[in-house]
């Protein structure tokens, strides 16, 4: 093996190569088995124990080259099940390499600045000494790494120590990459001249929440990656290799049509791949995720040769592996930073919140509406059926100033979305679902946006929606009934989306969004309250999304009367200073709460309530027996 390579490695390391030339033998290689091609057997080295070595001789002479691969990190403490990963103990193998000398290049395929729940708190600053301190070199944008906007995006990458790359997706009516990215990337390094594109996919820039993609001009990643892989060769490359944030469907299509780029090494996926592509026999990587996989690909010229010999090597981060010291601390330093931002304002609510199992694993609430109200508008989907069990705090919140701490204790998890293509008939399926426990406190019980239902307890399970009671109700005309083959983008989460709690419908739908491009529910709920702080002022300076809601505040001064945040409408009205006047109401009603004038000191602020969504016939009766009491 080449220079670096230890001798001696521990049960979390798999070895397997082979080498990579014009008329190469081609290997696949998924994890740590590898198939015969052309009748050639190609060895593979099992776990190195005891300093054994057993690889193969793939990579002996000439100029060389080791290359450190890992992709979609999102928290960097470890977590309990193995391979724990976490940043300490990928960035102990990192440094271990350097401290042999072998000078290793350090590529990174993007995902780094959400989701997790610390970049909830921190909008993903956490991250950049992370990355920083690991020794990344050159690194390709991701789809989260928009999560929290264009404008953080360009502070945290200013931060970074290496340049971020995407050459496919321009500034519109600009020949300038969007978000301040590069193009390429060349270096001359251990005498062999490297040149490296980054290469994403469009499918994900359709489901950025928090930028504007009308401002985007995608190019095709096949004839760019062309283009710039010859200009890079005109201007002495030797290696050329595709950085990517692509599926890995994508990132096969690029290996197999583009001969020119020797390595892939893609993220967005987060499941392990090493392969060597046919029919040009380049070779395919990516890195698994969350810091738990490290790929080392080796990379020889031997003496007057053009084509690379190549080998790959899968380091599993598991707990045998010591952690960083100096990486360690600025983990540790960021969890105590969190738990002290939990104290943090980030809103204010005119009502008291209902987030008690009694209430939301019930009937409707008034926070599950705001929650799936939010979620909607930055999912881009016509309805939400979130269940109930990812509302967790159990308690109601009271009106007045909210802090992290209260919306963390709602939604703890890092719930991604899904967008499904669902008929009407399905929904109504999934609904029935989701009623067909009640009056048990059921966390399949729905909580909903874009929709209302009426459901008869007294019927069995299975036939308690009450047909005709289901009414679409974000379609742009008004509530109109739901059409049994009509198709409605459905926002879930992964969860429900693979058919836990009882929603098997799902499995059923076509995938319109999957949870890996998704916006987090989390992250949607952090950004409504941003926008909402920087109209008010609150730290607008220094807010990485002060230029949208800049463009808010400037509609709210002219005399239109209607601005929006995030996405909602929020009527202007002369009353609004003096109290909860008749105008002020309607303009609660209209856009469900989300953002309304305070009525004393005229901030905004939110003030969801229960509309109606979702009526149980059975209380309904008695309550109207009862006189409403």
């Amino acid at each position: 093996m080449g220079a670096g390579c230890s001798s001696s490695r521990s049960a979390s390391e798999q070895v397997v190569q082979a080498p990579l030339t014009s008329d190469a033998t081609k290997a696949v290689v998924q994890g740590p088995a590898v198939e015969e091609a052309k009748g050639k057997p190609l060895e593979a080295a099992s776990p190195q124990q005891n300093g054994g070595d057993n690889k193969t001789s793939a990579v002996s002479s000439g100029r060389k080259l080791t290359i450190l691969h890992f992709n979609d990190i999102y928290n960097i403490e470890p977590r309990a099940a193995e391979p724990v990963g976490g940043a300490s103990r990928l960035c102990y193998k990192v440094k271990e390499y350097r401290d042999k000398g072998v000078n290793p290049l350090v590529c990174f395929s993007g995902d780094a600045y959400n989701p997790s729940l610390m970049s909830t708190i921190t909008m993903g600053k956490q991250m950049v000494p992370v990355l920083n301190d690991i020794g990344v070199h050159v690194s390709c944008i991701g789809n989260h790494d928009f999560d929290y906007g264009l404008e953080n995006l360009k502070k945290l990458n200013a931060k970074c120590n290496f340049p971020w790359l995407m050459a496919n997706v321009l500034e519109r009516g600009a020949d300038v990459p969007y978000g301040g990215a590069d193009k390429t990337w060349m270096k001359d390094w251990n005498g062999i001249k490297v040149g490296i594109v980054g290469l994403v996919e469009e499918e994900w820039l359709e489901t950025l929440g928090a930028v504007d993609t009308a401002d985007m001009d995608y190019k095709d990643f096949i004839q760019v990656g062309r283009q710039l892989a010859a200009e890079l060769k005109a201007q002495g490359a030797e290696l050329l290799i595709a950085l990517t944030h692509m599926r890995e469907a994508n990132d096969r299509k690029l290996a197999a049509e583009m001969p020119e780029f020797h390595i892939v090494l893609g993220g967005h996926d987060h499941h392990y791949v090493s392969e060597f592509i046919e029919p040009h026999n380049n070779l395919l990587v990516k890195s698994g995720t969350d810091f738990r996989d490290l790929s080392v690909v080796e990379v020889e010229f031997a003496e007057g040769s053009t084509d690379p010999r190549m080998s790959v090597e899968r380091i599993s981060i598991d707990s045998s592996i010591p952690e960083d010291p100096a990486m360690k601390q600025i983990v540790d330093e960021n969890l105590e930073k969190m738990g002290k931002k939990m104290a943090a304002e980030i809103g204010e609510t005119l009502e008291p919140l209902d987030g008690r199992f009694q209430t939301v694993r019930n009937r409707e609430s008034n926070l599950g509406n705001f929650v799936t109200d939010v979620w909607r508008i930055a999912a881009k989907a016509d309805m939400v059926i979130m269940n109930s069990g990812s509302l967790r705090s159990d308690m109601i919140h009271p009106a007045g100033k909210l802090i992290a701490k209260d919306f963390v204790a709602v939604l703890p998890y890092v719930a991604a979305t899904v967008v499904l293509e669902c008929t009407g008939a399905q929904v109504v399926a999934a609904l029935e679902n989701g009623v067909s426990q009640w009056p048990k406190l059921e966390g399949r019980f729905p909580q909903v946006s874009g929709l209302k239902f009426k459901f008869d307890p007294s019927k069995p399970p299975g036939s308690r929606i009450v047909p005709g009671s289901v009414f679409a109700t974000e379609m742009g005309q008004g509530p109109e009934p739901l059409g049994g083959e009509h198709k409605y983008r459905v926002a879930v989460t992964e969860y429900l989306a693979s058919g836990r709690d009882g929603f098997d419908v799902f499995t059923g739908c076509k995938v319109l969004v999957d949870d890996e491009s998704g916006v987090v529910v989390p992250t949607t709920i952090k950004n409504h309250f941003v926008q909402i702080g920087v109209l008010n002022a609150f730290d607008g300076s220094r807010s990485a999304l002060q230029p949208m809601a800049s463009r808010w505040m400037q509609r709210a001064a002219t005399s239109q009367t209607s601005i929006k945040t995030g996405g909602v409408e929020v009527e202007e009205d002369e009353g609004l200073s003096r109290g909860r006047t008749k105008s002020w109401m309607e303009s609660r009603r209209k856009n469900h709460g989300l953002s309304v004038r305070h009525p004393e000191r005229g901030t905004f602020c939110i003030a969801p309530i229960v509309e109606g969504r979702i009526v149980n016939i059975a209380e309904a009766a008695e309550e109207e027996a009862s006189g409403g009491r």
